[in-house]
């Protein structure tokens, strides 16, 4: 974590996923579907406008938690929401996240976008793409491997 000024960072991802934009979405909008890609720290989860998210986990770092607010749901197309993320009780970024799904050659292109104020100490947009690099990276697996049972 650095220490700096407050300032103003963002990053965005894409990934293509082979599943049909249904079986994604799902993957985003069922809590117990997401809780299996997301990881244990998916703690409480109401999808719908003005619904929340909670989760926390714990590294070397310490104990970080996220609490998120949904401002938009556009059924299998877009997800907007806001989120914190704290560590060790002080929030250190508040983020805008915009999720889109697309069809793609069979599949599901998804972008993720994330706008934030990083306050310091914070390992910032670095710490935050990282970390949805590997959540995103789940999801890849998470559908492979319930796409194998379904069958």
């Amino acid at each position: 974590m650095t220490d700096e000024q407050q300032r103003a960072d963002s990053f965005e991802i894409e990934r293509i996923y082979p599943n049909c934009r249904d079986h994604v979405w799902a993957a985003w909008a069922d809590r117990e579907m997401k809780s299996k890609w997301f990881g244990n720290g998916l703690t409480e989860m109401d999808f719908r406008v003005g619904g929340v998210e909670r989760g926390a986990f714990s590294n070397d770092m310490g104990e970080h938690t996220k609490e998120a607010t949904f401002f938009e749901i556009k059924e299998k197309s877009r997800i907007v929401y806001a989120y914190s993320m704290a560590m060790n009780g002080t929030v250190h970024t508040v983020s805008l996240a915009t999720v889109l799904f697309e069809d793609e050659g069979g599949g599901t292109r998804l972008n993720y976008k994330e706008q934030m104020c990083v306050i310091p100490p914070s390992d910032g947009a670095e710490g935050r793409k990282h970390g949805w690099s590997a959540l995103l990276d789940g999801l890849h697996a998470y559908l492979a491997d319930d796409s194998v049972q379904a069958k």
